[in-house]
C-alpha cells in the first residue's frame, strides 16, 4: 500500500526544475502545490503528476467518471492485479501518469521480546540520489491513484504484514514506455510486475504515529532517521 507520502519543500517551479517537466498549467501548479514532510492520503491532497503533455497537480483518491455524488470507495492505490477488471478503475488503465513524491512511508509490524506485544512503527522510503521518487498512476478527470505491486525484497521486510509497495519507475525508458498510449494490458502487466533494484532506495525508521490519522505527523521528524530508543526489540534485519 501507499498512503503516506512527502512532497520536495519550495514551490511548484522548484518542481519544474527538478522534474525537468514543462508545467500544463503554471498558475494551477501554483495554486495547489502543497510541500510536506508527511502528506496523509486520507487528507486527498493533490500530487504532481506527469502526463503526456506535460506537468499538472491532481487530487490523490480516483473519482470514476460517472460518480454523480461523493465515492466513498478507497481509491488511493489501485492493485496492479486488480485494475484491469475492478470497477472503479477498468476504464482507465490507459490513462497512465506518474506521480511525482519525494518519498513514501510504510508500517512495520513487530513483536517486543519483553512484552510479547506487536507494534506498529513507521518506516520512511526515499531514493538515495535523487531528490524525488516518479510512481506509477492511472488517473481520471483530475483524480489519480498510485498503482501499487507485490514487494520487492527490502519492501518486503519493512511493510511485513501486506508485502506491497508502490510501482516504483526509475528507469527513464521505461518511464518514456508508460506514458506510451500505444502501450497494451500485456506490455503494462510486465511493467508493474517490475521493481528498480533495492540498492536504489534508502528506508530507515521515523518518528512513530505516521499511520495514525489522529497525530499531526507533518513535522520534519517525519523524514528523520528514529532518534528514539526501544528496549527489548529485535533488529529489523536479524
Amino acid at each position: 500500500m501507499c498512503y503516506h507520502v512527502t512532497l520536495l519543500p519550495g514551490n511548484f517551479h522548484n518542481l519544474v526544475d527538478v522534474t525537468g517537466v514543462a508545467p500544463i498549467d503554471p498558475k494551477k501548479g501554483d495554486k495547489l502545490y502543497k510541500p510536506g514532510f508527511h502528506l496523509n492520503g486520507f487528507d486527498h491532497p493533490h500530487l504532481p503528476v506527469i502526463l503526456p503533455q506535460g506537468l499538472d497537480m491532481y487530487r490523490w483518491g480516483l473519482i470514476p467518471h460517472w460518480v454523480e455524488d461523493t465515492y466513498k470507495a478507497n481509491t488511493l492505490n489501485a492493485r496492479n492485479d486488480e485494475l484491469f477488471e475492478k470497477v472503479s478503475y477498468r476504464n482507465y488503465w490507459s490513462n497512465r501518469c506518474l506521480v511525482v513524491v519525494s518519498g513514501f512511508f510504510e508500517p512495520h509490524t513487530r513483536m517486543g521480546i519483553a512484552s510479547k506485544k506487536q507494534k506498529t512503527e513507521s518506516w520512511f522510503i526515499k531514493h538515495k540520489e535523487d531528490p524525488i521518487l516518479t510512481l506509477g498512476g492511472i488517473f481520471c478527470g483530475g483524480t489519480v491513484s498510485i498503482i501499487t505491486t507485490d514487494a520487492s525484497p527490502l519492501l518486503s521486510e519493512i511493510h511485513n504484514d501486506g508485502k506491497r509497495m508502490p510501482l516504483i519507475l526509475s528507469n527513464e525508458a521505461i518511464k518514456e514506455r508508460w506514458l506510451d498510449p500505444k502501450l497494451g494490458m500485456k506490455d503494462m502487466s510486465r511493467i508493474m510486475d517490475s521493481y528498480p533494484p533495492d540498492e536504489e532506495l534508502t528506508a530507515y525508521r521515523t518518528i512513530d504515529g505516521i499511520m495514525n490519522t489522529r497525530l499531526d505527523t507533518n513535522v520534519p521528524e517525519a523524514i528523520l532517521p528514529f532518534s528514539g530508543t526501544d528496549s527489548g526489540l529485535l533488529s529489523l534485519f536479524d
